[in-house]
């Protein structure tokens, strides 16, 4: 007899987590799991896994199972956000809410390995969110991420969104990264998408820091123009050009940044992410 795919794959999953990992989120693997059980359609999955090859030590993880479930089975969901509650005590960061508009303004980011990538929570309009991190304790440079986002439908319908991804800490990240502007990469964490007045330049003043911080996300933009992260970083370009620091740019300056975001524009697949684009150029006027 063959074994479901999706509890083939979610099994598969929780045995990457380390024991002492498992047991400080046991009750929130084992409402994952329930749900997995009983969800019987065909949806989407996502699933990544790496090491390092010379240790072979686990160093990025991402898992998305999307779900859809009758409200009759609204106790599956239920019981996922109940052991969230369980389990906080041993979560080291813990969040819950709602995201009325599915905006990338909305978004929460998960990180996935050093963060270089992310996961976004919130991409359902009129979802319910909840999500917590836990750290690993055989690694205390790593954690263990879990999501859950969900809405009933108006066909009584419950779809939703369950996610597990790995990634160094918040705190790791930003002392193995901010301090070297060179080697500097956007502060990704778990919920915590940073405002528009906190920039890593936010120390310089003017014209120039604005290009410092713009010329930043375009190279990252750049090196990976339709991986998880490209969003992120066109979100945060389109942010920039809000910002009344634009009127200090020279006129030359504004024409080589619309020359700059035109290019980015054909870098990408992605029509949404191109908008955004589109949209940041208005704000740049010569």
């Amino acid at each position: 007899m063959l074994m479901n795919p999706i509890k083939t794959l979610l099994a598969v999953s929780l045995m990457m987590l380390t024991p002492a990992a498992a047991t400080a989120q046991e009750n929130i693997k084992a409402a994952f799991d329930a749900l997995l059980q009983r969800n019987e359609s065909s949806n989407g999955q996502q699933h990544k896994l790496e090491k390092n090859p010379e240790t072979g030590e686990k160093i990025a993880q991402l898992d998305v199972w999307e779900f859809s479930l009758p409200t009759t089975e609204m106790s599956l969901v239920t019981n996922i956000e109940k052991a969230f509650e369980r389990d906080r005590d041993k979560a080291y960061t813990i969040s819950s809410g709602r995201f009325p508009h599915a905006s990338p303004e909305e978004y929460e980011a998960l990180a996935v390995g050093d963060g270089s990538e992310v996961y976004y929570v919130g991409t359902i309009k009129g979802s319910d969110y909840t999500y917590a991190a836990f750290l690993d304790p055989e690694d205390g440079n790593h954690r263990y991420a879990y999501a859950l986002e969900w809405k009933k439908t108006d066909d009584n319908q419950v779809i939703g969104k369950l996610a597990i991804t790995y990634a160094t800490t918040a705190r790791y990240r930003q002392q193995h990264g901010a301090g070297n502007r060179s080697q500097w990469q956007p502060r990704v964490i778990m919920g915590d998408f940073f405002d528009s007045n906190d920039f890593p330049f936010k120390n310089e003043v003017g014209g120039t820091a604005w290009l410092a911080q713009f010329n930043t996300y375009a190279k990252l933009f750049r090196k990976s123009p339709n991986s998880t992260a490209s969003p992120y970083y066109a979100n945060y370009i389109n942010k920039l050009c809000k910002r009344p620091e634009v009127n200090q740019l020279t006129t030359e300056e504004k024409k080589m940044v619309l020359e700059e975001i035109a290019k980015l524009v054909h870098l990408t697949d992605d029509e949404f992410t191109q908008k955004v684009f589109l949209n940041a150029m208005k704000y740049i006027k010569p």
